[in-house]
């Protein structure tokens, strides 16, 4: 039963080389080390037939314990391979000299790997001595009296073993065609006797049709005494497995200089052509989605663009960008959102024909290259095809998700000359759809580039207002239904631009809150809010609350309790005078983290208003789960309620949700006497709009406090 060592201080690396030594034959007994002082104590009672032994450990290098392993009895001549990282020629010296019969560059090629150990493993039972293959000559000279013709015979005898372990197919045939030599890698491949394969003709070695070309090529290198340039060849092996390999052959000389036969070495190259086979696919594909990716969609782009050119028809691009992906993430997390982008992929793919292109760019954002198209209503018909493709229910982690998806489209020629035009201006009508409606599509036309332009131009000025401090505020008197008193106020934020003068809210404020700069700018609002508000006390004024509007996005990407703490404490405001507004929607977008937001902020003291309320579809079911002070109603309920017998029920619905749950209400938009009556009749607690006062600059509403501190309201 042969014996088998293994040496190397990675657990990993002795289990891989364990299992393949246990593979080379059924009878094989495998001893697997970490530490060579142990394996050294084991070897002093047995005699191995095979030692395997990493070169680098940190406790003895793999030539020091080589060098210990040879002086053991009967271990002279043991084969001993020296597994290495290092291709420097002194590692292998140094290796070689210490008495290593072989070596191995690391990572080791499994195959390579057997090979060699079957090689080592029969020399040794035929009683042939391996020594180390550096030294073994000089030492023999010195020891031995063996004739120059003796060595001789044994250097070509080491030579073949040498050239058996090289783990590449290697041959030689006549000019008759007839084989005179193959290596063990060559005979193990075909399927044959390595000794009966000598004398034997190409065709019965390797088939006829393969041999008449591979002895065409002998030939040549016959005739001109010289070695073919390398050629790749596809070569099937026992299995039927098409493997690849990179050949080579050179011409074998006698003592005359006479070419007498031809070396064919051929190295398998099917692990690197997988790799780069793989290689080229990622530099072209999505890795989640396997879909095309940017660069492969422009090629293909280009290749329709020069189709399109020659004939009549069109090339629709379509870009698809997921509405509320994002609430998926936070909702489910992102390899839930994974999961719901490569379904995504699915859709489209299912949609679209052969000559089409489906392409994730990044995100949640999808291209469908669309090729003959004959016109513009066709590519409408498509992009509603995918539309309704993707506005189909989700089924994710058990529950049913809906996103839906916004849609640009141009077409070729005439929305752009190049693919990064076309790319770009389908970007712009993809967001025309996603600002105005969602769920929907917008051809490009034209006046989107001049739309986008703008928008350029007004992030830039919002940027600079932000640094040369154009905004300011102006505050909405809040009244007591009850007593007639001013309360506190809403704190608007207004731009007073140097040569637009005052822009109006809506002109900025959505743009804001698209681009993100609405987060710098309610940072703002918050500190000058706070700062007022503790100045009007100074002024002799009552303790009035002040109410500062928070974005959905400024919640989501800020510590809020960290900047509240920091505006109170700049401030000195009293924490109960600051009322932050949220909307229904920074509600619903993490229900739980949210929850546990806002019941931090309550520790301070702050107190908090639900905006717009009645506009959310989820008002009722989660207002009871969040800290909330105030609920304030809709405006466009409050307007009609008194016309409209609908929204005179959904105020009164609301005050009595709020009593019930002890929370105050406050009507949005009051204009007339008649809505303070009705109000006032249904126990509404405070309310606010034109018909005390609009929106003012804080120098007339600390006026307006001083001259009217409690307002005349109707009976």
């Amino acid at each position: 039963m042969p014996l088998i060592i293994i040496l190397d201080d990675r657990i990993t690396n002795r289990n891989i080389f364990s299992r393949l030594a246990a593979s080379i034959a059924e009878d094989v007994e495998v001893e697997a080390f970490g530490d060579p002082t142990e394996a050294l104590s084991f070897l002093a009672t047995r005699t191995p037939d095979l030692v395997i032994t990493d070169f680098k450990m940190p406790t003895m290098t793999g030539a020091e314990f080589t060098r210990r392993f040879r002086q053991l009895a009967g271990c002279e001549d043991v084969p001993v391979i020296a597994i290495t990282v290092y291709e420097e020629r002194s590692f292998r010296l140094e290796a070689l000299e210490a008495g290593a019969t072989d070596f191995l560059l690391s990572p080791v090629d499994h195959a390579e790997f057997l090979t060699r150990a079957r090689n080592l493993l029969r020399m040794r039972r035929q009683g042939l001595i391996i020594k180390s293959k550096a030294v073994s000559l000089e030492r023999e000279l010195e020891d031995s009296e063996r004739s120059r013709e003796a060595l001789l015979r044994d250097s070509r005898q080491r030579l073949a073993q040498v050239i058996d372990t090289v783990p590449a197919l290697i041959s030689a045939h006549d000019r008759e065609g007839a084989c005179i030599f193959l290596n063990a890698h060559m005979a193990d491949f075909a399927g044959l006797d390595q000794a009966a394969a000598i004398g034997r003709p190409a065709a019965e070695l390797i088939g006829p049709e393969r041999a008449q070309r591979s002895l065409a090529l002998d030939q040549l290198v016959f005739r001109s005494a010289r070695a073919l340039p390398s050629y790749e060849e596809e070569v099937s092996d026992r299995e039927g497995i098409r493997r690849a390999f990179v050949v080579t052959k050179s011409p074998l000389s006698d003592a005359a200089g006479r070419v007498i036969a031809v070396l064919t070495t051929a190295l398998d190259i099917t692990d690197r052509k997988v790799a780069e086979s793989h290689l080229v696919h990622l530099a072209h594909h999505d890795a989640l989605t396997g879909l095309a990716n940017r660069t492969l969609l422009q090629d293909r782009m280009r290749r329709e663009i020069a189709r399109a050119r020659r004939g009549e028809r069109f090339m629709a691009l379509h870009l698809v960008d997921l509405d509320r992906f994002k609430s998926v993430n936070d909702a489910l997390g992102h390899h839930r959102g994974d999961e719901l982008l490569r379904i995504v992929a699915d859709r489209l793919r299912h949609i679209v024909r052969e000559t089409d292109t489906v392409a994730r760019l990044g995100g949640d954002e999808y291209a469908v290259l669309q090729s003959d198209v004959r016109n513009a209503d066709e590519a409408r018909d498509f992009a509603k095809r995918l539309i309704s493709a993707i506005g189909e229910p989700f089924r994710i982690a058990g529950e049913d998700i809906v996103v839906g998806a916004s849609l640009g489209v141009v077409l070729y020629p005439g929305d752009g000359e190049d693919t990064d035009e076309l790319i770009k201006n389908a970007d712009i009508a993809m967001y025309r759809a996603k600002a105005e409606e969602r769920n929907a599509l917008r051809f490009f036309s034209a006046d989107m580039v001049t739309a986008a332009r703008e928008g350029i131009t007004l992030e830039t000025d919002l940027r600079r207002a932000i640094a040369n401090r154009e905004f300011e505020l102006h505050y909405q008197p809040q009244i007591d239904l009850r007593s007639g008193r001013i309360v506190g106020a809403e704190a608007l934020v207004r731009w007073r631009h140097p040569k637009r003068g005052l822009v109006r809210p809506l002109d900025f404020l959505p743009f804001a809150e698209e681009t993100g700069i609405i987060i710098p700018i309610n940072e703002w609002v918050m500190r000058e809010a706070c700062r007022e508000a503790k100045s009007w006390q100074r002024m002799g004024l009552p303790r009035l609350r002040v109410g500062v509007n928070l974005s959905p996005i400024q919640f989501r990407k800020l510590a809020m309790r960290d900047l509240v703490v920091d505006v109170l404490r700049e401030s000195t405001l009293e924490p109960e005078l600051l009322d932050l507004e949220i909307t229904e929607t920074i509600l619903m977008q993490n229900a739980e983290a949210v929850a546990a937001e806002l019941t931090e902020l309550r520790k301070l003291g702050v107190t908090f208003s639900i905006d717009d309320f009645g506009t959310g579809y989820s008002s009722l079911a989660y207002v009871k789960k969040f800290p909330v002070d105030r609920l304030k109603i809709d405006q466009g309920f409050v307007r009609n309620m008194k016309s409209d017998p609908n929204d005179a029920a959904i105020v009164r619905a609301i005050i009595n949700l709020g009593h019930s749950l002890g929370i105050e209400t406050v009507a949005e938009g009051v204009d007339s006497q008649d809505q303070v009556r009705l109000l006032r009749a249904e126990g509404c607690e405070e309310a606010q709009g034109y018909l005390f006062a609009k929106p003012l600059p804080a120098a007339e509403f600390v006026a307006l406090v001083r001259e009217n501190a409690t307002m005349k309201l109707s009976a």
